[in-house]
């Protein structure tokens, strides 16, 4: 109702800002570890158990996710998806749809990755915090990265892989779409510097069913989002992860594939898997497209005409 519904909302943001607060004093508390493996480890567990906590404090109490095949007669059993999901390995990719802060937090309490922000012109990109991964929905993609920060997707899959830093995400729209729609996505694997022979591909799509308020978000407050979502009594969240065997692989692409092999076209494979395993459309709007329009909202809402 109009009036227990923010009446919730006020309660989970207090129990927000105390797990704020608490992932605060176990990151200062990770600073003082020595050993490096200790402190990844450390980092990894806590970030995890507090993600799941905060998805549980926003009303997602039950997270709808399963491991499936796209090929029809084909079924999963739930043992079998367990196994298949144990499969992600510290330098793996993860390539999934992104709509919401909400998918930052499972993939988190998930998976303790590493996530990056991608350069629009060369399809590079830099390691970044959990922090600005989170707040990154809510500001306009950068066209460009700085030149020495923008480093080759292999390099930064290697680096995850000998420090055991997680798998590393890669969200091929580079901006939060609505959630009933996909954007262009960047041809991450066209350049043969970004491909990693050791790292699987692991495809995810996020899908938010709603009534009344959709916890998808592409533009405005990300506190006022917060606070709708809030003042529902439950939000769901649906998790398909594509099995293992039918994801495509970086080694039969064009630069590792044997001369006998047709290689495989990457991006347009996982293209095809990505819009398959979401039951999505996909708009011909880019990451640039909506940093135009998150350029031109954010003018109109200082002037006050929104």
């Amino acid at each position: 109702s109009y009036v227990v519904g923010p009446l919730v909302a006020v309660v989970r943001f207090v129990a927000l800002g105390a797990t704020a607060v608490l992932a605060s004093a176990t990151a200062a508390i990770g600073a003082l570890l020595v050993m490096p493996s200790i402190r990844r480890g450390w980092t990894r567990c806590t970030q995890s158990a507090l993600a799941r906590l905060a998805l549980f404090i926003i009303g997602f109490y039950y997270i709808d996710a399963k491991t499936v095949s796209l090929q029809k007669g084909r079924r999963t059993n739930a043992k079998d998806s367990g196994k298949r999901n144990g499969a992600v390995k510290s330098g793996d990719i993860i390539v999934a749809n992104h709509a919401s802060y909400i998918d930052i937090l499972y993939l988190v309490a998930k998976y303790s990755p590493v996530f990056i922000e991608i350069d629009n012109a060369s399809t590079y990109a830099r390691p970044i915090s959990l922090w600005t991964a989170l707040a990154s929905s809510a500001r306009q993609t950068p066209a460009l990265l700085p030149a020495k920060e923008a480093r080759p997707l292999r390099d930064i899959t290697e680096e995850a892989r000998l420090k055991h830093l997680g798998p590393v995400i890669v969200f091929p729209e580079n901006a939060t779409s609505n959630g009933r729609a996909l954007l262009q996505l960047l041809p991450m694997f066209e350049d043969a510097a970004n491909l990693d022979e050791k790292s699987n591909i692991h495809i995810l799509a996020f899908k938010y069913p709603f009534q009344s308020f959709s916890p998808a978000y592409s533009v405005g407050s990300q506190l006022g989002h917060l606070f709708g979502m809030c003042c529902q009594v439950y939000n769901l969240l649906v998790v398909r992860v594509l099995e293992q065997e039918e994801t495509p692989r970086i080694k039969d692409s064009a630069v590792f594939s044997d001369a006998g092999n047709d290689p495989v076209d990457l991006d347009e494979a996982v293209k095809e898997k990505l819009l398959q395993l979401s039951r999505l459309r996909m708009t011909k709007l880019t990451a640039m497209d909506k940093r135009d329009f998150l350029a031109f909202y954010y003018k109109q809402a200082k002037k006050g005409r929104i």
